[in-house]
């Protein structure tokens, strides 16, 4: 019985990359996705695959959301496109994502870049994490020491306050007579609740003007997005940010320390960087935010930069970022003085109100700039 059943088993369906397949999963309805290629997966879906030398293991993407699994050949079968038209003709779906799925199946090009577009943005923000981390920690350490002085003037002056209403009911106090005692402490008690009302109310109003931003904080950054959104189609900001990108990864990422061999084409990125000159150059450090990344490269212990008594990656590192600060100072300077700016964009007038000052593009993307560099005495 075992022969004429192991005669009568069809050899298991073998599957290409890009291969539109209908997959089982438990729990879900039979689904359709993409093979895709298992070498370019992320790393997590990688770090799942099973190990079984007996059985091979496709990776499916599903429509649309964009999920991956590990299947065998018998939870898959191809889809084709008479069965995509006929289950989206079929009415009454109560499926909505399993419909757009089917949709996508038909032709899924559009459905692949927008995929590819939104995984280089998550790559891109897992990459910004260490620099940005490192930053708001050193930010945070900056704030701490103001914010501690802070609350001891606050108390200071609550003491004082204190001791003035003290005094000041004190002197009023007459000390004649049971009655008049007994009235003398309701009348202390109220002023002291009205000079704590009053406190308090100040508080209030103090906390409530801070709480409530400006409508020119709003516009600068409406403004800011609009930059940011030109910037993103500028070929040579994104180039800018793509060397950023390139030095965070090699020098900062969470993956350990680069390979010595790597140190070469380092050192002739970092060429590439000192040699450039744009008229947009303080506009691309401030989009790129590659200051940040040479200042943390800077930063860095000797052990954690392989070859650098060769290539001098940490010093040049430091060179670079004086260079830039002392770039955005002129560039300050020659706003502030009504001279064309550096960055070859002329300088605009000295702002009129608080509103206009907010809203100055240059001045919003400078003073951007400027933080990403100005912390050098640390480094």
């Amino acid at each position: 019985m075992s022969k004429k059943s192991a005669k009568n088993q069809e050899p298991d369906a073998t599957y290409t990359e890009r291969e539109i397949v209908l997959a089982k999963v438990r729990g879900f309805p039979p689904w359709p996705g993409m093979v895709v290629n298992p070498d370019n997966v992320p790393p997590i879906v990688s770090r799942e695959r099973p190990t079984g030398k007996k059985a091979t293991f496709y990776c499916v993407r599903f429509f649309p959301a964009g999920d991956y699994a590990w299947l065998v050949s018998k939870d898959i079968s191809k889809l084709k496109e008479h069965e995509i038209q006929a289950y989206i003709s079929e009415p009454h779906k109560k499926n909505i994502d399993l419909l757009e799925g089917y949709r996508i199946a038909l032709d899924p090009v559009k459905w692949e870049k927008d995929r590819e577009n939104a995984d280089l943005m998550a790559a891109e923000q897992e990459d910004n994490a260490p620099v940005d981390q490192l930053d708001s920690e050193q930010d945070e350490d900056e704030k701490k020491p103001a914010k501690t002085k802070k609350r001891k003037r606050e108390s200071d002056a609550a003491t004082k306050s204190k001791a003035k209403a003290k005094a000041k009911t004190d002197k009023k106090a007459p000390t004649k007579g049971r009655k008049n005692g007994s009235k003398l402490k309701e009348t202390v008690e109220s002023e002291d609740d009205g000079d704590q009302d009053a406190e308090g109310e100040g508080g209030d109003v103090t906390s409530g003007a801070k709480a409530a931003p400006p409508p020119s904080k709003k516009l600068k950054r409406d403004k800011e997005e609009d930059i940011d959104a030109k910037l993103e189609s500028d070929p040579e900001a994104r180039k800018v940010r793509e060397w950023r990108h390139k030095l965070q990864k090699a020098l900062l990422g969470s993956k350990g320390l680069p390979s010595p061999d790597e140190m070469p084409a380092l050192d002739q990125l970092f060429s590439t960087v000192e040699k450039y000159e744009h008229p947009n150059l303080i506009t691309y450090l401030s989009f790129s935010k590659i200051g940040k990344v040479m200042r943390h490269i800077a930063a860095l212990s000797p052990e954690k930069v392989p070859r650098d008594d060769e290539f001098h990656f940490r010093t040049r590192a430091k060179a670079l970022v004086d260079k830039w600060h002392t770039i955005l100072g002129s560039s300050k300077t020659a706003e502030a003085s009504g001279e064309a700016a550096p960055n070859g964009a002329p300088a605009e007038a000295a702002p009129t109100s608080p509103t206009q000052n907010a809203t100055s593009a240059p001045e919003g993307e400078n003073a951007s700039a400027v933080a990403d560099l100005s912390m050098m005495s640390t480094v």
